[in-house]
C-alpha cells in the first residue's frame, strides 16, 4: 500500500514504463486530479468546523469578520453555514444571501454575505450578543501534494485510495501529453481502474454519511418510550 509522497512519485513512474515525467508537470498533474475529486463531493472527511473567529453583539449592518486565517477553506457547508455561540447554551443560526445583494439584506438579522474575493464575511441586521463563531465549510488541501515527502500525503483519505491519483494523472499524461499507439491500448484499462477507485471512493463516503444520518430521524424513540430532545411528534 503506497501512502507516501514519494511512493506515490514512484508509482506513476512504474505506470510509466519507469520513464520520468518532468517533476514540475508531475506536480500539476497529481494536484489537477486533487482537485477535481476534492471538489466532486462533500465527501465527509473533507467536513469542517472552525471556532476561531467571534462576533461582537448588536448592530452590525455589513460588520466585516476576516476569514483569512482559515486557510484550507474551499466553500460553506449546510442550509445554516455559520452558528453563533455563547459559551452560555445559547445558539443563533445565519443563512448565507448574495454578496450583490447586501444593500437590500443590511437590516435582515441573521443573515450573512460572503465576499469571496476579499475573503471576508459581512453580517446585516442586528446580532444578538457576543460569541463565538462556528464555521461549517468544506475543506481543501493545502499546498498540494508534495511528492517529494517521505511521510504521509493526502491524510484526509485512507491510503488505500491514494493510487486514485497516480492513475488520473497518467491518465492525463499518457491520453493527452504523450500519446501514441501503444498507450492508446494502455489508456482504456488505466481508466477502468481510475474509474473503479473513485467508485468505491464513493461508496465509502455514501456510507459514513449515512452513518451519521442513521439516528437523526425527527420521530425516534429513544430508551423508555420518549422521543429524543427536540423531535417532532407527528402521531
Amino acid at each position: 500500500m503506497i501512502s507516501t509522497g514519494k511512493n506515490l512519485s514512484t508509482f506513476i513512474t512504474s505506470l510509466n514504463s519507469e520513464a520520468d515525467i518532468d517533476a514540475t508537470l508531475l506536480d500539476v498533474l497529481v494536484d489537477n486530479a486533487r482537485t477535481v475529486l476534492e471538489e466532486e463531493r462533500p465527501w465527509m472527511v473533507l467536513r469542517r468546523v472552525n471556532s476561531s473567529l467571534s462576533l461582537a453583539g448588536g448592530i452590525q449592518n455589513h460588520a466585516s469578520v476576516s476569514m483569512a486565517t482559515i486557510t484550507d477553506f474551499s466553500r460553506f457547508y449546510s442550509d445554516t453555514p455559520i452558528r453563533l455561540y455563547d459559551d452560555n447554551n445559547r445558539v443563533e443560526y445565519f443563512t448565507q444571501v448574495p454578496f450583490d445583494r447586501r444593500l437590500e439584506y443590511k437590516d435582515v438579522s441573521n443573515t450573512f454575505c460572503y465576499d469571496a474575493y476579499e475573503n471576508k464575511l459581512y453580517f446585516n441586521g442586528n446580532v444578538a450578543f457576543t460569541g463565538t463563531l462556528y464555521i461549517s465549510y468544506m475543506s481543501t488541501t493545502e499546498n498540494g501534494i508534495d511528492l517529494t515527502l517521505e511521510a504521509r500525503v493526502w491524510p484526509q483519505f485512507p491510503p488505500r485510495f491514494l493510487p486514485v491519483l497516480g492513475f488520473y494523472a497518467i491518465g492525463i499524461f499518457k491520453g493527452a501529453i504523450d500519446y501514441d499507439s501503444i498507450n492508446r491500448q494502455m489508456l482504456p484499462e488505466n481508466r477502468a481502474t481510475f474509474n473503479a477507485l473513485r467508485e468505491s471512493m464513493i461508496k465509502w463516503d455514501d456510507e459514513l454519511q449515512q452513518s451519521e444520518m442513521a439516528h437523526n430521524d425527527p420521530t425516534e424513540y429513544l430508551g423508555g418510550g420518549h422521543h429524543r430532545d427536540g423531535a417532532i411528534n407527528r402521531y
